[in-house]
């Protein structure tokens, strides 16, 4: 039967408010936010814990490959009455290629919920891009309380595998007995951000691909963990279509992945948000600190109490109390060197705040400097008040011109 709007309701509604009712229906029901267009929903005066449950849409999961065959999982908003099926899993182990595996026969199979689901339309209307970039010896998988969280808020999330600093390269050159080192030098990883970018807007214009037409490729943000923090706000430097960057117990200028030439000397120009724990061993909070000096206006630094490197990554959950996926690979005997345990555990031991307890705050905060910084909310109410609102985990929260421990 077609849709009939009745004569007298003609006579109540404004042209202008017809339109914005069938806007509205075109998107299932969901509002847009910030007279963008794009079908993020509206929220009303943001406050700090608006965006700590998950949003209205359902969350889909699709795998796509750069051209050098390296993996982008991708996060996407999907409508929330076609959301029904059994969340994506991943088999960590099958991440490493058959050399390796042989290797760690003795390692148990590590399950781990990517968030989404497979096989499910992009919901109706555009979206902005995320690109996630991923830790040293991580996986593009490594943060789906986060990934998953963003894409049912309405974000399209995109995450590459670094090949050049991810699992299998760590693993590699630690079975090789060669130290781990974090190269800051390189720019592979923000490479690898640059061809993600390149490929979801080639995805948005061909007509065959799930997110034709669903992409707003003029709204677009970068969050990182660790490393991928210094990707992130080097990827803002190289690229102005990125409106906003996100450190988690990473950036570049003033931390760790400083470099004295190139993209990793300069600050970006973008908005920024850099989040650390306090009891971070891997990524010390006054490098965080330092970092956050760095930064040009608007900028904001927020500390988690007691919480290590790994609070912003699925890792301490895959083995909940024994040292996240490390601590699997150490019951099953394998021998690791002492500096992959450290950097897979710091944040997964017992006298860390648990990631539980600070979670919520940091998918809080994220989405909200993304809704904020890429025009879907006027005001920062999302961003304020986060000391008493998660009185048990955040105890610092600043967009002070320098702040210090």
């Amino acid at each position: 039967m077609p849709f009939v709007i009745p004569f007298t309701i003609m006579g109540v509604l404004s042209l202008l408010g017809l339109l914005a009712a069938l806007f509205a229906i075109r998107h299932g029901g969901v509002e847009t936010a910030g007279g963008t267009g794009d079908a993020v929903p509206v929220v009303t005066n943001p406050t700090p814990t608006s965006f700590v449950s998950d949003g209205p849409f359902g969350v889909g999961e699709t795998t796509l490959h750069l051209a050098n065959g390296a993996p982008v999982v991708v996060w996407y908003p999907a409508s929330g009455d076609e959301a029904h099926g059994t969340s994506s899993t991943v088999n960590l182990k099958t991440l490493l290629p058959s050399s390796l595996q042989a290797l760690f026969k003795s390692l148990p199979a590590v399950t781990q919920s990517t968030g989404g689901i497979s096989g499910l339309s992009v919901a109706e209307g555009q979206f902005p891009l995320v690109v996630f970039s991923h830790g040293d010896a991580s996986f593009p998988t490594q943060s789906t309380f986060l990934t998953a969280h963003l894409a049912s808020w309405g974000f399209v999330v995109a995450a590459p595998d670094h090949r050049s600093r991810d699992l299998t390269a760590v693993l590699t050159q630690a079975i090789s007995g060669r130290p781990l080192a974090f190269n800051a030098s390189s720019d592979a990883d923000v490479t690898d951000l640059e061809n993600t970018i390149s490929l979801m807007g080639t995805k948005d214009t061909t007509s065959s691909s799930i997110f034709y037409r669903h992409l707003d490729m003029a709204r677009i943000g970068a969050v990182g963990h660790s490393a991928g923090g210094s990707a992130v706000e080097k990827l803002a430097v190289a690229d102005s279509k990125v409106k906003t960057f996100v450190g988690l117990a990473g950036a570049s200028v003033g931390a760790f992945g400083q470099t004295s030439s190139g993209d990793g000397s300069t600050v970006p120009n973008q908005p920024g948000l850099l989040m650390f724990g306090d009891n971070d061993q891997v990524v010390r909070p006054a490098s965080m600190v330092n970092a956050y000096n760095s930064l040009k206006q608007p900028k904001r630094l927020i500390g988690l109490e007691g919480a290590g490197h790994l609070v912003f990554t699925d890792v301490c959950t895959l083995d909940s109390g024994s040292g996240g996926l490390v601590g699997v690979a150490e019951k099953a005997g394998l021998p690791l060197p002492a500096s992959l345990i450290k950097l897979g555990t710091d944040g997964c031991q017992s006298t860390d705040t648990p990631v539980a307890v600070s979670q919520p705050a940091i998918v809080q905060s994220v989405t909200a400097q993304l809704r904020w910084a890429l025009g879907f909310d006027a005001s920062q109410g999302g961003l304020e008040g986060l000391v008493t609102a998660f009185p048990h985990s955040v105890n610092l929260n600043t967009t002070a011109s320098s702040a210090s421990l």
